[in-house]
């Protein structure tokens, strides 16, 4: 027996509704891309192609709105004026793409000042069109380079706008507006004068803040690099100094109590090195030095002060405190095995350990630990000195 599935009315239009709903994004998607191109003149930016393509779409679209009011209202020379006013902005929007921008810029500020002085002759001073001239100057000052040319420009614009001015209270338009279309025009024109303005300086802030952000990033970046030792991931010597200085300012202001040094040093590293080599020797370092990250966190700082030889800055901590904090990482660290191959390697540490003599200075305290450090060595190692 054969079923036989007939297709409804309804599950047609459904299945249009469907397809028009999965190309609704598509459009959008494919207009972003086109406003968003990139130049192929890697001496051009894309930023300012991006700003001119905007503003070119939204005059086409202001010119479309007259042309829609023009339609309603009777009003032919408005629709002989907006004809090619939108055929010279769709053409403006076309030169973004011949990888010329700067005759892209010259062509669209160009069109700008000729429909600005065009509708002001034509329709007077009360059609609103001057207002544009904002836009101009707006638009100017985000896609020109250099200072002179924005200067220069920013004052013709002032003057331009004096002039129209000027001209509209000596003589009349060609085509008077009656009260109705001239408060259209004035909301119009509001409207779409904010508009393009906001969208410009959007676009340009946003792209002012992500290069910003990048640099911002890439300082970062730097200084990180220049502040940490690049095996451990540990501060350098430099900053660790850097540091101390910072703990030394905030105890004269008594943000803190106490402050104590110590240097670590692991013990018969060399031979770890003479055994397996010195990729061992590097992850022990890796290794160890993640174990002090974890456990100082709160309490201070640790670097990395030459070779297998660690500081360690205590805030806040006495030299009573900072021994049992000694004590409990030396004893973590001597029950810790060190993945290498086939290999498990454990090693030990020697600490020296001091209160920071404030009187006598940052040298002082780190060499009184590092004498300290001495003794246990030739003690034994595998202790803390105190």
């Amino acid at each position: 027996m054969a079923i036989c599935y007939v297709k409804t009315e309804g599950d047609y239009f459904i299945a249009i509704r469907e397809s028009v709903g999965k190309m609704e994004p598509m459009v959008f998607q494919d207009l972003k891309k086109l406003i968003f191109q990139d130049v192929k003149n890697e001496n051009e930016t894309k930023k300012v192609s991006v700003i001119l393509r905007l503003h070119a779409i939204i005059m086409c679209i202001y010119f479309l709105s007259l042309l829609f009011f023009s339609f309603v209202s009777e009003e032919v020379q408005l629709l002989i004026w907006c004809v090619p006013c939108f055929c010279a902005f769709a053409a403006a929007f076309y030169t973004t793409y011949l990888n010329k921008t700067g005759m892209a810029v010259i062509v669209s500020h160009a069109i700008m000042v000729c429909w600005v002085i065009g509708f002001i002759w034509e329709f007077g001073w009360d059609c609103g069109a001057q207002h544009f001239i904002f836009v101009l100057v707006v638009l100017c000052f985000t896609v020109c380079y250099g200072a002179a040319w924005k200067v220069i420009i920013g004052l013709a614009a002032c003057a331009l706008r004096l002039l129209l001015y000027a001209y509209t209270n000596f003589y009349p338009p060609h085509c008077v507006l009656d009260s109705g279309a001239r408060v259209l025009f004035q909301f119009i024109n509001t409207i779409f004068t904010f508009t393009a303005i906001a969208v410009i300086l959007m676009v340009f802030a946003k792209d002012s803040q992500e290069m910003e952000k990048k640099l911002i990033q890439y300082n970062e970046k730097l200084h990180r690099q220049a502040s940490v030792d690049p095996l451990t991931g540990l501060l350098n010597r430099r900053s660790m100094r850097e540091y101390l200085e910072k703990a030394i300012d905030d105890y004269r202001k008594r943000k803190i109590d106490n402050l104590s040094v110590a240097i670590g040093d692991i013990d018969f590293f060399k031979r770890v090195n003479d055994t397996y080599g010195h990729e061992c020797g590097d992850i022990v370092l890796k290794s160890l030095a993640a174990v002090f990250k974890e456990k100082i966190e709160k309490c201070g700082e640790v670097s990395r002060w030459g070779g297998e030889e660690f500081l360690f800055v205590f805030r806040n901590l006495n030299g009573d405190e900072a021994l049992i904090f000694l004590e409990e990482l030396r004893e973590k660290l001597k029950k810790m095995t060190i993945p290498y191959k086939d290999e498990m390697i454990k090693v030990t540490m020697t600490f020296g350990l001091s209160e920071f003599d404030f009187q006598r200075g940052i040298d002082y305290s780190v060499s009184e630990a590092d004498g300290k450090l001495y003794k246990g060595k030739t003690a034994g190692r595998d202790r803390i000195v105190y």
